[in-house]
């Protein structure tokens, strides 16, 4: 029983949050709140999730890497902890072992795990693996993310029994009923009357045009949905899950959208990809005199990675691509027009047509990618 994917588990979740409740207001002495949700996390893992042997395995694996490489070894660099960390992914992306370590949420929680490795540096003990273990496998958060961070999450741990309380509760009910309206209702009508009438196979411009626009909407809406639904639950759970989607539709420019679209994956990226690269770029003094040259190869590699996590198949690899060249062209356009103290595009032009041709602009261009990435485009 996969999160958020039958009514069942909806049924499931209300029975653990009635449990937890329960447990608040008869035996929290006798129980810690961190304890009672490893309980249900266990609980759910043990007979509820498919796979979970595949996931056990690769929590063995990801926790022992994590403490051979800082505890053991005490290995200061951190790529080489982080690639074997990241690579039952790569299997599973190059179809390759696949019968032994397979399961939904694997590239999710891989990205947790290096985060982990990569930012718990310089400590006297480990992550307490109980701790790491409800980090990586809570329930909400387990298939498609957001994105959590394990000191942010820890600190709702330690925030114990007073995480559970009434505005929680009420305001993780009102992100559920949105993300069951975003995915079941919204993202559904799109799917049925609009996506699915479409020939993906169409070389026709309107047909094409009406493939992008529809599948643009029907992802947003059953990914944003799906976001909503895992906050919701995480905060009725006592945990602030972060927002992952915030009007990416209106956004501006590819960096104004990468902070409103999966806002964690982005957030991430930068973090433990762009951030990386151009510090190590950056101590070769012949590249001194290039700061552009160094961010635009740091934002594509970045994106080029973002389409290689996704998969190995051509239409993720582009679709990262095309992501990529948004965002080196725009932080051309960003450089130039500082350096040259006026905007090179628009020039004079009044703020509120800029801003909505802007908006216009983007839109199509996130359609394109998003239609690129679905695999439907015809010319691939």
């Amino acid at each position: 029983m996969l999160p958020f994917t039958t009514i069942d588990f909806f049924l499931l979740a209300g029975l653990f949050l009635a449990l937890l409740v329960l447990l608040k207001f008869s035996v929290q002495k006798m129980f810690s709140f961190r304890t009672s949700l490893l309980f249900i996390t266990a609980i759910y893992i043990s007979f509820f999730f498919p796979g979970k042997l595949h996931a056990l395995v690769f929590m063995a694996w990801s926790y022992g890497i994590y403490y051979l490489f800082e505890y053991v070894f005490r290995v200061s660099n951190k790529l080489w902890g982080s690639l074997l960390l990241a690579l039952p992914m790569v299997f599973i992306k190059a179809d390759l072992f696949t019968s032994f370590i397979q399961f939904a949420g694997l590239s999710y929680i891989t990205f947790r795990v290096i985060q982990i490795y990569i930012d718990n540096t310089n400590t006297n003990k480990p992550v307490n693996i109980f701790d790491f273990l409800i980090f990586m496998l809570f329930p909400p958060t387990l298939l498609i993310g957001p994105i959590d961070r394990f000191q942010r999450f820890r600190n709702d741990l330690a925030g114990g029994w007073a995480q559970l309380n009434g505005n929680r509760l009420l305001s993780g009910f009102e992100m559920i009923v949105l993300g069951v309206l975003q995915k079941f209702v919204l993202a559904e009508l799109v799917n049925r009357y609009w996506l699915k009438n479409l020939d993906p196979g169409s070389h026709e411009t309107t047909d094409m045009l009406s493939n992008m626009y529809a599948y643009s909407f029907f992802l947003f809406f059953d990914f944003a949905g799906y976001s909503s639904l895992a906050c919701g639950l995480g905060r009725m759970f006592g945990i602030d899950v972060p927002e992952n989607f915030t009007a990416p539709f209106l956004a501006r420019n590819p960096q104004d959208f990468w902070k409103r679209w999966h806002i964690t994956l982005g957030d991430w990226l930068r973090d433990y990809i762009f951030r990386p690269y151009y510090k190590w770029i950056s101590g070769f003094k012949s590249l001194k005199k290039f700061p552009l040259l160094k961010q635009n190869a740091g934002l594509f590699l970045t994106f080029l990675v973002m389409g290689l996590w996704n998969g190995f198949q051509n239409n993720f690899i582009l679709s990262g691509c095309i992501f990529g060249l948004y965002s080196v062209v725009h932080n051309s356009y960003v450089y130039y027009s500082r350096k040259k103290g006026k905007d090179v595009i628009f020039g004079n032009l009044h703020p509120a047509v800029t801003k909505w041709l802007s908006i216009f602009t983007m839109f199509n261009l996130v359609a394109f990618a998003l239609y690129v990435f679905s695999g439907r485009f015809p010319l691939l």
